[in-house]
């Protein structure tokens, strides 16, 4: 019986980055605004990367982002853009969910947590379409996408933590699928209550 618990957790793990992965795919694909650069376009795929990165941790952030977007780039005949998107958005997913991350151990505000993290998010967001958007286009091309970018990043910033605020009480922390609840654990203190409880029983 016990050498279910590891393999049920595993399984659930994975089906939660596949529906996670789909919502940021959803996101994505919805609602999508042309940008200067054939084949581009701007979306609100940040909103739920940057909900994704809060809510579940910084490795659930960066693979559903990086997956998310870039099977939305193929599926919406823009190839060109998928590696783009995957690294980019990845990397946003990633860093705002160690931001996330580190400060929520901290006596910080809730409200400088989400700031920094969604600023850090627009940050490589913006920089790193700026960079990809140079090697298909060129710096100029690129830097008409700038202000786009900064829009999309942007609401992500504002949307994203606003999400990930509104439904994180109702998750409960073993949903987790980073592994960090496992982690907050204590083993020693469980193994003290134990060791209190067999004493009692004496």
């Amino acid at each position: 019986m016990s050498s279910e618990g590891p393999t049920a957790s595993s399984a659930f793990r994975v089906a939660a980055l596949a529906i996670l992965t789909a919502v940021v795919a959803v996101f994505t694909m919805t609602v999508r605004v042309p940008s200067p650069i054939r084949g581009g376009y701007f979306s609100l795929s940040d909103v739920a990367i940057v909900f994704v990165a809060l809510t579940f941790g910084p490795f659930s952030g960066a693979v559903t982002a990086a997956v998310g977007t870039a099977a939305a780039d193929l599926l919406l005949s823009s190839p060109q853009w998928a590696p783009i998107s995957f690294l980019v958005h990845g990397a946003q997913g990633l860093v705002v969910g160690l931001i996330g991350r580190w400060i929520a151990g901290r006596p910080l505000p809730t409200i400088l947590t989400i700031t920094l993290a969604g600023v850090a998010g627009v940050i490589v967001m913006a920089g790193g379409y700026l960079a990809g958007g140079t090697v298909l286009a060129g710096f100029g091309q690129a830097l008409t996408e700038v202000p786009g970018n900064l829009i999309q990043s942007g609401a992500g910033a504002i949307f994203g933590p606003l999400l990930a605020l509104a439904v994180r009480r109702p998750i409960p922390p073993s949903t987790r699928t980073d592994g960090e609840h496992a982690r907050n654990q204590n083993p020693r203190g469980a193994r003290s209550d134990r060791g209190g409880s067999a004493q009692s029983r004496a």
